[in-house]
């Protein structure tokens, strides 16, 4: 597990826990969708993310999930797009960085799919 507050990886429930969140911000609430659970400030700004299954998740899409067992750095970038929002989580372990990305769809973009 790694050992800054910004970034937690427990093997024994699979969970992958990063905030970006400062220290002045507070969550004001957190939505559930398939494996992610996504925390917001009152601004709606999303600060934090968990992601359960993550060994199973990265294993899915073709990436060593042994690289959450030595992480030294974790980060979370979210960017809407037309049809939705792309998370990357962008995880380092010693000199190897790996951009994992995960796809939500919004109901608009499902319902015209």
């Amino acid at each position: 597990m790694g050992k800054d507050p910004r970034f937690i990886y427990d093997d024994f429930s699979d969970r992958l826990y990063i905030s970006c969140k400062k220290p002045s911000e507070k969550i004001y609430g957190s939505v559930r969708v398939l494996n992610l659970t996504i925390d917001f400030t009152e601004e709606r700004k999303a600060v934090a993310i968990e992601l359960r299954g993550a060994s199973k998740y990265l294993e899915s899409i073709g990436i060593d999930s042994s690289i959450l067992n030595n992480l030294s750095g974790a980060e979370i970038v979210f960017k809407q797009q037309r049809d939705g929002f792309l998370i990357n989580f962008v995880l380092t372990s010693g000199t190897k960085v790996e951009r994992i990305p995960y796809n939500i769809m919004t109901e608009k973009a499902v319902l015209t799919s």
